[in-house]
Parts: structure tokens; sequence; C-alpha cells
């Protein structure tokens, strides 16, 4: 006998774990991206050639709200 709760609660954690997962990659993208519009590392200014750029709390909010209205990120 199978436990309806058990199988919701895991499916549920997938999910979580899905989202969560999406979110890093979007944000991991969106941190590799030149914003400065530089043609090569010695002109950037924002750090995403050699690095990873810093952005405000405000940005990685409109990264993942973007992502959570994006079908293609959670097909269900």
């Amino acid at each position: 006998m199978t436990d309806d709760a058990s199988e919701w609660q895991s499916g549920y954690e997938v999910g979580i774990e899905v989202g969560i997962e999406a979110a890093a990659n979007a944000l991991e993208a969106d941190a590799k991206k030149c914003d400065c519009f530089a043609r090569n590392e010695g002109e950037c200014g924002c750090g995403a050639w050699c690095e990873w750029k810093s952005i405000t709390s405000a940005r990685a909010i409109e990264i993942v709200r973007a992502l959570a209205k994006s079908p293609l990120a959670f097909p269900w």
C-alpha cells in the first residue's frame, strides 16, 4: 500500500529542488553576461569577462520572477 501523502511530499520536494536549481542557473547565466558592452576583457568594467559580476538583490528578484513566468522553466 502506498502512502499518498508521502508521495505528494516527495513530488513537492522534487519540484522545490527543480525550482531552486532553475533559479540558480538563471542567476549564474546573468552573472556571466557583460553589461558594459566591452569588446574584450581589457575594456570590461562590470567584471563579467574575468569573474562573475555582482548584482543587486533587486536584480536577482527580477531574474527569478522572470524565470517563474517562463513556460520553459516549469512545464507543469
